[in-house]
């Protein structure tokens, strides 16, 4: 079983587990419905949505091309709480495909991203803290503006090219259940890029040829999560991380989410990732090649439905 297919049985093994273990036994309920005072540590859920849109012209004077696009967003969560220990696990996954005209079907969103973070209270506000956090893609990925020998686009990414896995210790001050702050000076952050291509070329910021690259350094990681109002919730989370061989070189991540509800079903999202990281060289829009801030934003309406 090759590196890639592991990766897929683990991340679908650890949410398997960790719904078992939050669905109590018979024996349990019994005692939970007997006695109000007995509360399950654990607390499982998660939401779905898939989104559709379409625009078909004919003889449309103004101009412009049939357009389809498909996506879906899969979330997941199981949190453990129980006294001064509190371990919280979250999957999210993101696919979408989008035609326009008489091209085929390009990749317009695709992530993985598995985070798990346990806590442990040293204060009230102040809590010891271990994180994992991994990330990758399902698919290729590929730059249609620069074609190969044989007329094809050049492939960019694949699942494992690249993937990130970061872990780190430190300290977490949480002064509200909607905000805390993580500082973690002792971190380690893995590059993955499993295919041998990419690799030569040294994608991703790791050595030419080599598939993986270890980095140590500090992680900071802020993190918002508030109903604003009514049916209208607002994430935001920003991960910072500085390799200690080059300290001023910070690695930035910052996802926004505008989560608006029209009912138990139809829902609506702005979302706005920005992404930084000087090890890695882009084709900017102007032409040049080099690092650059990444933005992707992405207004989307569609069908969802939530569980827990």
């Amino acid at each position: 079983m090759g590196l890639k297919s592991a990766v897929r049985y683990v991340l679908l093994a650890f949410f398997i587990l960790n719904s078992q273990f939050s669905i109590p036994s018979p024996a349990i309920a019994q005692d939970t419905a007997s006695a109000d005072s007995v509360v399950a540590p654990w607390n499982s859920g998660g939401s779905f949505a898939v989104n559709f849109n379409q625009v078909a012209l004919s003889n449309w004077s103004g101009g412009g091309e049939n357009t389809i696009t498909i996506g879906g967003l899969v979330s997941l969560g199981s949190d453990y709480d129980q006294g001064n220990r509190h371990w919280a696990n979250d999957l999210e996954l993101g696919y979408g495909v989008t035609k326009i005209g008489d091209l085929g079907f390009r990749k317009s969103n695709d992530k993985i991203t598995l985070v798990s973070k346990f806590d442990y209270n040293a204060t009230e506000r102040f809590l010891y803290s271990a994180l994992l956090d991994f990330r990758t893609q399902f698919n290729d990925g590929f730059d249609y503006n620069v074609l190969d020998s044989l007329g094809e686009p050049q492939k960019v990414s694949e699942f494992l090219a690249p993937g990130y896995l970061n872990v780190g210790l430190g300290l977490t001050w949480k002064p509200a259940d909607y905000f805390e702050l993580l500082l973690a000076p002792l971190s380690n952050r893995l590059i993955i890029v499993i295919d041998d291509e990419l690799s030569a070329a040294g994608a991703f910021g790791v050595d030419p040829g080599e598939n993986l690259q270890s980095e140590l350094g500090a992680t900071s990681r802020l993190k918002f999560e508030k109903e604003l109002m009514e049916n209208v919730r607002f994430n935001s989370m920003l991960n910072l991380f500085a390799p200690y061989e080059d300290i001023t070189s910070i690695v930035v991540g910052w996802e926004n989410l505008l989560g608006l509800r029209v009912n138990d079903f139809i829902t609506t999202s702005i979302s706005l990732d920005v992404r930084y990281e000087e090890a890695i060289d882009i084709t900017r829009d102007d032409g040049t090649v080099g690092p650059a801030t990444q933005v992707k934003e992405a207004l989307t309406v569609g069908v969802g439905y939530s569980f827990r």
